[in-house]
């Protein structure tokens, strides 16, 4: 008999926070700067403008087809089409580690602009399971821009069908399922099915992305059956009917795009729906309140753009633009989060 899990803590609260901003469309703005209206406001000292001088890197933390790299390179993109940036925005590779090649190679970027990172949930179990020396507050926030779901993946040819098909076939016998990295995001969410799911443990193989994730999923690469891809991920092997979604960890099924009307897991027993990738922006420590409003403000004209919002549609995302303290508050948040669930899991 499945029970839903106990296993929540800030999370409860986080997933409120996070329906609430999808249902209102995101809440962030960018700071603006208003006129000055008073003697003392005309005698304060003006912050010195920021444009970068040079090429800025994007640091992506894993390797080609991942969701990290196909957003910071959909986002580069617009950036490009609209010209949004003084100089051009490279994207740039550092797999490995688990994430902490990329994060320490930004880290020890202090008080440069012109690099910054895309974030997942890696960008906090790993510094934390790894006792990295920095924590993700020591990064420049820049921007939230969405919350990502994930979904339950099998081959096509599965005969899972449901969420529940899944859990008994896992309560029977030992599933080699695959995900980004060790002991990041996908592999929680795996341990937190077999905590509430009474499943026996899962036989975990680690990949260096999300795309390598779905390939090894289609190609049944070391006898992988199931994964838990964000859409975005597992998107084109489903167009071309190689893998497909069982379900998704929403609280309610898309309404539009690629995967309308999916059922949620929690629809069809498995009941988890408050746990999503954290697609956001950092910069390297150190940065100025004029190079750091510079960088919102070109993401929140990324955010903005039409492209987006249809990206936004057809990935399942939920949109949430924010910037500032609301967004330092998050990582703040998602911190006491997977510090919760790495002791939990034994990690740290």
């Amino acid at each position: 008999m499945m029970r839903r899990s106990t296993w929540r803590g800030p999370l409860a609260t986080l997933a409120t926070t996070l329906l609430i901003a999808a249902a209102c469309g995101g809440a962030g703005t960018a700071p603006t700067t208003a006129p000055a209206t008073s003697a003392a406001a005309t005698a304060a000292p003006t912050v010195a403008a920021f444009v970068p001088t040079r090429p800025t890197e994007f640091v992506i933390s894993t390797g080609p087809g991942g969701g990290s790299d196909i957003y910071a390179r959909f986002w580069i993109t617009i950036m490009q089409n609209q010209s949004l940036t003084a100089q051009p925005v490279q994207p740039v590779n550092k797999d490995g580690g688990a994430g902490a090649v990329a994060f320490t190679y930004v880290f020890e970027k202090k008080a440069d602009p012109h690099y910054l990172m895309v974030t997942l949930n890696s960008f906090w179990t790993t510094i934390i399971t790894q006792k990295l020396p920095y924590k993700s507050t020591d990064f420049t926030p820049i921007a939230n821009l969405a919350f990502d779901p994930f979904f339950l993946w099998v081959r096509d040819d599965s005969p899972i069908k449901t969420a529940a098909d899944f859990v008994k076939a896992a309560q029977e016998r030992e599933i080699t399922v695959s995900g980004t990295g060790s002991k990041q995001e996908d592999e929680v969410l795996f341990r937190r099915i077999q905590d509430q799911a009474k499943t026996k443990a899962f036989k975990y193989v680690p990949q260096t992305g999300g795309g390598a994730v779905a390939a090894a999923l289609a190609g049944n690469q070391g006898g992988v059956e199931v994964t838990v891809n964000n859409p975005s991920e597992g998107k084109g092997l489903y167009g071309q009917k190689k893998i497909r979604p069982v379900c998704a960890f929403l609280a309610a099924s898309p309404k539009e795009g690629t995967f309308k009307d999916l059922a949620t897991c929690k629809s069809q027993g498995l009941a988890i729906d408050d746990y999503f990738n954290v697609r956001s922006v950092v910069a390297a420590p150190g940065l100025t309140t004029a190079q750091q409003t510079y960088w919102v403000g070109v993401f929140k004209q990324v955010s903005d753009s039409t492209e987006w919002q249809k990206f936004v549609t057809d990935n399942a995302l939920n949109p949430d633009f924010r910037a500032g303290d609301d967004f330092k508050k998050l990582i703040e948040q998602y911190e006491t989060i997977h510090r919760e669930i790495a002791t939990k899991n034994g990690w740290i």
